[in-house]
């Protein structure tokens, strides 16, 4: 659907979407009456333009040049049209309503084997194709690495809160899960580099969290592809599971077997270990912050200190 634009009589400012990259939200009203959702990319504002340095937004990228409708049957995209005013791109969306999930969702376990099933398909389906305009996976596991997010800690507050996190991680996890995760925010090839060697690369939401997941009967529908990767699977769901897992009523090793399963003959026990270090790499500074704040956040912070213990074990991470 095109010409959205045109079409347009009326639009107005919303909130309600959990993202934090700064991007501006408003919602439109068409000529038949039916409503769109606008999305406008400042690259002087949208945190995660900046820091990628991107002028077009990967969502716009990925729209022109036809990849989301490649996506297979079961996950869907919301992108209508995309243009410029001033500079500034604005992606129309579909209004999904009421029907994306949020940080407050909370998922039975084979409702969250719903929403893995769709990703682990897309996966398949763009194994081993080179995407042009992804992000390279080294440069994804250094977007919150303080060296690059420090860049903004003045003028973002997310960047001036995942410092800040960083800072209670090395209070509070040992000294060697400390250094690991020090070693690959300053060279993140030290663990891409055995991911794609043995885990392959295909595409990557890059930000498969519950906020950009509207469930349907038949699957899925995905926003928000700013962070949209060439990687291994294992990297998509170690995300999922540092950022989602407490909406889940199950454990995480419930969880993982899930996977496991989904996967099939393809589930491989040295990447998936290899990979889940990607949870501290990433989301460390979050584990933290609220471990220090939370006597029951403690438990997950710790679980995920002994998954980058295992993963160091591994001896991969050089």
């Amino acid at each position: 659907m095109s010409g959205v634009r045109e079409r347009i009589v009326g639009r107005e400012p919303f909130g309600g979407h959990d993202g934090a990259s700064g991007a501006r939200l408003e919602r439109a009203r068409l000529d038949d009456g039916a409503s769109v959702v606008l999305k406008s990319f400042d690259p002087s504002q949208d945190l995660t333009m900046r820091v990628s340095g991107r002028t077009v937004p990967l969502d716009v990228v990925l729209w022109q040049t036809g990849v989301l409708d490649r996506l297979p049957p079961g996950l869907g995209h919301a992108v209508l049209d995309a243009w410029q005013e001033d500079g500034v791109w604005v992606v129309a969306m579909r209004d999904l309503g009421g029907q994306l999930l949020s940080y407050d969702s909370v998922l039975s376990r084979e409702e969250c084997r719903g929403l893995l099933a769709p990703a682990v398909a897309m996966h398949d389906a763009f194994a081993g194709e080179d995407i042009d305009g992804l992000w390279s996976l080294e440069d994804r596991l250094s977007v919150f690495a303080p060296r690059v997010i420090g860049r903004f800690s003045d003028e973002a507050s997310l960047a001036a809160w995942c410092l800040a996190g960083w800072e209670r991680f090395a209070d509070l996890a040992p000294a060697d899960v400390v250094d690991l995760v020090a070693a690959v925010h300053v060279e993140p090839g030290r663990l891409a580099r055995p991911l794609l060697r043995l885990g392959g690369r295909t595409l990557l939401h890059g930000d498969y969290w519950t906020p950009n997941l509207a469930p349907t009967p038949g699957g899925v529908v995905v926003i928000d592809w700013a962070l949209a990767t060439a990687g291994p699977p294992v990297v998509e769901f170690a995300s999922f599971l540092v950022g989602c897992a407490g909406q889940v009523l199950a454990r995480r090793e419930e969880i993982l077997d899930d996977l496991r399963e989904l996967w099939g003959a393809r589930s491989d026990e040295t990447v998936l270990r290899l990979g889940l270090a990607v949870g501290v790499v990433e989301m460390g500074w979050n584990l933290a912050w609220h471990a220090a704040r939370d006597p029951d956040a403690r438990e997950p912070f710790d679980w995920w200190v002994a998954a980058a213990r295992r993963a160091a074990e591994t001896g991969l991470i050089t």
